[in-house]
């Protein structure tokens, strides 16, 4: 499909959008930032564009099980822009308030009409969505409400819609059938968290990854104080709150928040920002950020150190490593050297040790899935124990380079043990001059923040 269109046809993006994030593996909120900046794009338009996108992948399977239930074709034989037509349709109408119900399926109709020009496939969508809109008994129906599981879809907080007939498992046969389907992830990733957490905790955390994440600044203090920026928020009537060290703004885009070229924050979940300082960063030592795009840790660790000492930013690719060369650029951080190379199996290019390390090591990004919304579905079961070897490849590599007495702090924004501390037992276990110093372990929301783990451990001095 060509890539030009209609003038603020922000449907039309969004399924665009929508396919090429399924088709090349690509990064939502890549392309909705890369749309967002065109002109021919209404403030208004761009807030939408964002929440049909994330929306659709958020909800995705819940949509499609509403598609297979009511198509009289199966699904696996809807052609592919018609899915993503009654997708973004379906989206608003369950999920969205504004928008009239005809008015959502009248755009989907058009969409297919423009994409593929066939009258059975206009017909057929047309069809689809309204049948669906027709069962609709209650679009808000409180908790309280629900009486048969299986016609009700969770919509946001306590707000369901209902339907005349059972659409969904039964949840006291098929738990993790029935939650896949009403929540939206993987089953295989909540039979794990129902067999964890249990039944209540696990639709907490798929209530908390529905949810659109908040917006957490870490302020630039080198160059403005908190009450500062905060002051300028309110004159450029942007509405925030303090957390922690960090300030929330509410509802708004990045590109709408003053300060940004400038350097005066780093856009950061506040889960993110006590990871540098849990590496016990001081004045004047050097330091390794073994994967460090795109630089969000790295400059934080630049801050603390207050422009002495040195940081040494490695990460597998050229190309997010400009990103951290960018923000430490805005920032006004000159402290940190740059680096391309390999973190695991020893590879890292250095013959210098270091006195702090820090691994944020890739990995499943089960504590994230808010903030990363294709996250969900492009992960599966086999590569949580590939991630783990890889991460403790890359623990390895940064405890060989870390000097006797100093810390390593080894994070991931997983919620999963076997690549947290079942990583740092095993490498405990087989390295006896490292101990245990502290660690910290959050499950999504738990915070306000992101899920996620850190582990502190110190080298002890080897004497002969």
């Amino acid at each position: 499909m060509k890539n030009s269109s209609p003038k603020a046809d922000v449907r039309y993006e969004c399924i665009r959008i929508l396919r090429t994030i399924d088709e090349e593996e690509v990064f939502a909120q890549e392309l909705i930032s890369e749309c967002c900046s065109h002109d021919d794009l209404s403030e208004r338009d761009k807030r939408l564009l964002t929440e049909l996108v994330n929306g659709v992948i958020r909800h995705r399977l819940s949509l499609d099980t509403l598609i297979s239930f009511f198509s009289k074709i199966s699904f696996n034989k809807i052609e592919p822009w018609v899915v993503y037509a009654l997708r973004v349709g379906l989206y608003q109408i369950i999920y969205l308030d504004k928008i009239p119900a005809a008015a959502a399926v009248n755009t989907s109709v058009e969409l297919v009409k423009k994409l593929i020009r066939r009258a059975d496939a206009v017909k057929f969508t047309n069809a689809v969505l309204r049948s669906i809109g027709r069962s609709i008994h209650n679009k808000s129906a409180h908790e309280s409400e629900i009486t048969e599981p299986r016609k009700a879809l969770h919509r946001r907080e306590n707000t369901w819609c209902t339907f005349h007939s059972p659409i969904f498992p039964d949840p006291h046969k098929h738990l993790s059938s029935y939650l896949s389907a009403n929540y939206s992830h993987p089953e295989w990733l909540l039979k794990r968290w129902i067999g964890r957490y249990g039944k209540e905790k696990t639709i907490e955390i798929c209530k908390t990854n529905n949810r659109a994440p908040g917006v957490f600044l870490r302020v630039n203090q080198r160059k403005i104080s908190i009450e500062e920026f905060i002051v300028l928020l309110d004159q450029k009537g942007v509405t925030s709150h303090t957390i922690r060290n960090a300030i929330a703004v509410d509802d708004i885009a990045v590109s709408e928040i003053p300060g940004f070229a400038e350097g005066l924050f780093f856009v950061q979940d506040i889960s993110a920002m006590k990871v540098a300082e849990f590496l016990k960063a001081e004045k004047s030592l050097t330091v390794l950020d073994l994967c460090a795009a795109p630089g969000g840790k790295t400059t934080h660790l630049a801050e603390l150190l207050e422009e002495t000492g040195r940081i040494y930013a490695l990460d597998i690719s050229f190309k997010r490593l400009q990103l951290v060369k960018e923000n430490c650029l805005r920032m006004g951080i000159h402290n940190v050297s740059l680096v391309c190379g390999n973190a695991s199996e020893n590879r890292a290019p250095f013959h210098i040790q270091f006195d702090r390390v820090l691994i944020d090591a890739p990995c499943s990004n089960t504590g994230v899935l808010a903030r990363r919304v294709e996250a969900r579905w492009r992960l599966k079961e086999g590569d949580i124990h590939k991630l783990a070897s890889l991460q403790y490849s890359i623990l390895k590599t940064g405890a060989a380079l870390l000097k006797s007495d100093g810390y390593l702090v080894y994070s991931t924004c997983s919620i999963e043990p076997e690549e947290n501390q079942d990583v740092i037992k095993k490498f405990i276990d087989n390295e006896s001059q490292f101990h245990l110093d502290a660690e910290e372990y959050y499950l999504p929301g738990m915070n306000a923040g992101d899920g996620g783990y850190m582990a502190r451990l110190c080298k002890r001095q080897v004497h002969n």
